[in-house]
């Protein structure tokens, strides 16, 4: 072999062995680049409220709110340490955006080898929803890591039939409900999987899922609990139970205010396009929207990218089914991706709507790894040619704007000593009671000026407000804070006469009246 052969050859058996690490390197990469740069939005904003707030005025948030605990006690404790800043909150999601990386490249590989989990956690690492989201500071990232992890002991438990894997299974998925309330909806999709496992030829080890006839005895046998997922499930409730009185709660307070009445009923075409945002993304701008939409492309049609979609994901269904030996463990994954996305489809048919990409993040790290284990069957060159063109498309996304003048605005904050600000509407009032604390706000809500909100869980009673226009008008040491420019709208509420602009911190604008 010449030395270029052989400096090659090194170079490769480097990648084979240390790729998860190169790869957990990219994750990070990823999910640290321009970490603080966007501003805060609505959900943000209530994080980061709450966990300023004393332990006792959080828990009390969150009861008002509809999550569970989990993220915000740990967060609280984590973000402590960088002052509650908005890199601090987002830090924590990013770390768990990195470990659930490593997640699916553990259950990748339990289910279909290193190649197939390497291609999956790259897909992973590098897919925008999933690093978006990673660096949100909300509980998503926290609560998929959770996910993945139960669902790779599991299927640990169910391979080698240990006690112990399903107790730890057990535990996760307590720990994923204690996140987010979406945790509850993975049971039937875990039991689910048990029950195919059992239905697999022969024992729990096989590799291929072949129909045959069972007497019913048998069927109800494969159906019922055995001692291990019983044990398993055990161990989820006890991890919940302290919670679940407060869980009781918030499923009736849900049913009373119907507080998620933002969700709209969901139709079965959204699974390909929840399946489109989680490979490449939604914008960023959108995502203080209740439910964006996935990227936009220079010159394709919404449409076609959704036609595109569908008959890829559709053929490589159908490739990995009936091309190679591992039907049971793809079968296992389509569970735990589309079989929950149509389970939470289903909900809707009851009137129950949670069919939102972010709440069903876990699902596509499971996408991620069926589209790992494709990669790893086709020929190399094939492999190589998808992952770069996947890619180009990435950077072929239409960019969108987003907020950035609220942090801005906070490092010149020194500059508006013994100032005070009007906020012009609710949700901005939320935003600026993070980055500027209520006593220093006024809410006067333009629209309509009577309206009083003071019973969201992110205002509450320290609100001040007026309904007079006037007070905005002859009070001289306050300013008004907008992200729209003031002076030119039609508002019977809001009279520009005199208004100026004393300054602009990018898209968030301050005024004050002469």
């Amino acid at each position: 072999m010449t030395i270029k052969e052989i400096m090659l050859a090194k170079i490769v058996k480097f990648i084979n062995r240390y790729s998860i690490y190169l790869i957990l390197i990219l994750a990070t990469a990823t999910r640290l680049y321009q970490l603080d740069r966007r501003d805060f939005w609505y959900d943000e904003a209530f994080t980061g409220i709450a966990v300023k707030e004393s332990f006792m005025g959080m828990m009390k948030m969150i009861m008002a709110d509809v999550h569970p605990p989990l993220y915000y006690l740990t967060l609280k404790f984590f973000a402590s340490f960088f002052n509650y800043s908005v890199f601090g909150i987002r830090l924590y999601s990013a770390i768990f955006g990195v470990l659930c990386v490593w997640a699916a490249f553990l259950f990748a590989k339990e289910l279909f080898g290193k190649r197939a989990a390497v291609y999956a956690s790259l897909i992973a690492a590098i897919s925008p929803f999933a690093w978006q989201y990673s660096q949100e500071g909300r509980m998503y990232s926290m609560f998929s890591f959770f996910v993945i992890l139960a669902a790779y002991f599991l299927v640990r438990g169910l391979k080698t039939n240990k006690t112990k894997y399903y107790i730890l299974f057990g535990i996760l998925l307590g720990l994923s409900t204690l996140t987010h309330y979406m945790g509850i909806f993975f049971i039937p999709i875990f039991y689910l999987v048990y029950v195919i496992w059992n239905f697999g030829e022969g024992d729990v080890l096989s590799k291929d899922l072949r129909f045959k006839t069972y007497d019913l005895q048998n069927i109800i046998k494969k159906i019922l609990p055995d001692r291990n997922i019983f044990f398993g499930f055990l161990a989820a409730f006890v991890v919940f139970a302290p919670w679940a009185h407060n869980f009781l709660k918030h499923v009736a307070k849900n049913t009373t205010s119907n507080s998620l009445d933002w969700i709209r009923p969901a139709n079965f075409g959204d699974i390909p396009v929840n399946i489109q945002m989680f490979i490449f993304g939604t914008p960023l701008g959108e995502m203080s929207s209740g439910m964006p939409g996935p990227n936009e492309f220079y010159g394709v049609a919404d449409i076609s990218m959704w036609i595109l979609v569908t008959a890829f994901m559709t053929a490589v269904i159908i490739y990995l089914g009936w091309n190679g030996n591992r039907a049971l463990e793809v079968l296992t994954v389509l569970t735990f991706s589309l079989g929950f996305m149509a389970f939470v489809w289903f909900l809707g048919f009851f009137g129950k709507y949670f069919f939102v990409a972010r709440y069903l993040l876990p699902a596509g790290y499971f996408i991620f790894v069926l589209l790992g284990f494709w990669l790893a069957k086709i020929r190399f060159p094939y492999r190589i040619l998808a992952v770069i063109f996947y890619i180009t498309l990435l950077f072929l996304t239409v960019p969108l704007g987003f907020s950035e003048g609220w942090n801005a605005f906070a490092k010149d904050l020194n500059k508006y000593q013994g100032k005070d600000f009007y906020i012009l509407n609710s949700f901005d009032y939320v935003i600026a009671k993070y980055y500027l604390s209520a006593d220093r706000l006024t809410l006067y809500n333009v629209d309509w000026p009577p309206y009083n909100p003071d019973y969201w869980a992110a205002i509450g009673s320290s609100l001040k407000r007026t309904e007079n226009f006037d007070d905005l008008k002859n009070s001289k040491d306050a300013l008004i804070i907008s992200n729209t420019q003031l002076g030119g709208q039609d508002n019977k509420n809001f009279n520009p006469a005199g208004l100026e602009m004393v300054a602009q911190y990018k898209n968030i604008l301050i005024y004050k009246f002469r």
